[in-house]
């Protein structure tokens, strides 16, 4: 065995060094538990190869072969399979204590060199948040958390990549996600891809921004008849949706719901309403007012505009009336202006133009 580990060492000092070219470029990457092919480059035709030599780390040896005999080291009895029409190697059942350096030396075709990283393959992601309620202006973080070695890092928002700002930023290994003061917009699904050489495995998260109520708003008639119905409509942008709380003139009246609604209403009905909006997570409210008048005193022929039909009727013959005026002033004006007499000194002018033109007309004959 001592003569054999000095032919190993002599190996890896010259000839190894300076033929490395039937090993492929590494490194080869395997999983832990798994197994992993050493093939060289070299054929049955390249035989008969007179020795071969494979090493671990330079000095570990694995398998010696040649055509009379096979040694192996008892390290890899049983972890191994070896193909002598190519002098390509199977190593089985690997660890984290496989990693390194493998070299093979065949007489009279040369070496290589290659080295082998093992990796656990990646499992256990999950995202965790750093609070359950999220509520818009506070501060949060994503942590991605996983198992396994050498894990690489990346994050993807609905289905695109990241964008980071200064107030969305990333650990340096990409680890935890924070959001400086979360925002209405970071609402949404978020990915952790995490990898190595060897395996992939991801995790999803969605965040829901609690944030409002805002933007409330009341819509409806500002004018109704005694009897109408009332129907107002409050909205709010909130999430989760706000719950509604309804008040005239100050006292709570009953309706709990975004549309307040009364099928008859009275001249008490008139005032202010004012809708408040509560979110139960962001414990904030906001209010919105609208003014309400039920007029009085008109039968079902009373309008929203405040005018009865009797009233528009008067209004229309008003109208009539003083287009008739306008027309018969018109008429007046017209004839007096053709009833007027002549002027003297007007008919005096006329008279001597009809006399000129009686000279012309002696002239042109």
């Amino acid at each position: 065995m001592a003569i054999l580990t000095c032919f190993i060492l002599s190996v890896a000092s010259t000839g190894l060094t300076e033929a490395a070219g039937i090993l492929p470029d590494g490194p080869l990457n395997a999983s832990v538990g798994g197994s992993v092919w050493f093939n060289t480059t070299l054929t049955e035709a390249d035989g008969p190869f007179i020795s071969v030599i494979w090493t671990f780390n330079v000095t570990d040896f694995i398998i010696s072969y040649n055509p009379s005999s096979t040694d192996i080291f008892p390290a890899y009895q049983d972890r191994i399979s070896y193909v002598s029409s190519t002098v390509s190697l199977e190593l089985r059942d690997l660890t984290l204590k496989d990693v390194g350096e493998y070299s093979v030396n065949v007489v009279p075709n040369g070496g290589g060199r290659i080295n082998l990283d093992i990796y656990e393959k990646i499992s256990g992601v999950s995202i965790k948040a750093s609070t359950e309620q999220i509520i818009e202006g506070s501060s949060v973080t994503l942590t991605c958390e996983a198992s396994g070695s050498s894990p690489s890092r990346t994050w993807k928002k609905d289905g695109s990549d990241l964008n980071l700002s200064e107030n969305v930023t990333l650990s340096e290994d990409n680890t935890v996600l924070t959001f400086k003061a979360v925002k209405k917009e970071n609402s949404g699904e978020y990915v952790c891809l995490v990898s190595n050489p060897i395996s992939s495995s991801e995790a999803k998260f969605t965040i829901v921004v609690n944030y409002g109520p805002e933007n409330v708003q009341i819509e409806g008639k500002d004018l109704i008849n005694e009897n109408d119905q009332i129907k107002l409509i409050c909205s709010a942008e909130s999430t989760p949706s706000a719950t509604f709380t309804w008040r005239l003139n100050g006292s709570e009246i009953i309706g709990s719901s975004a549309e307040f609604l009364k099928e008859k209403a009275q001249s008490s009905d008139s005032g202010t309403y004012t809708c408040e909006a509560k979110n139960t997570v962001t414990e904030k409210q906001s209010t919105a007012e609208h003014e309400l008048h039920v007029q009085t005193g008109c039968s079902s022929g009373c309008s929203s505009s405040g005018c009865s039909a009797g009233c528009i009727a008067g209004i229309v013959v008003g109208c009539l009336v003083v287009v008739a005026a306008a027309s018969a002033g018109g008429f007046t004006v017209y004839k007096k202006r053709h009833n007027r007499k002549p002027d003297p000194q007007s008919a005096e002018q006329n008279h001597v133009y009809e006399e000129m033109s009686s000279v012309y007309e002696n002239v042109g004959k």
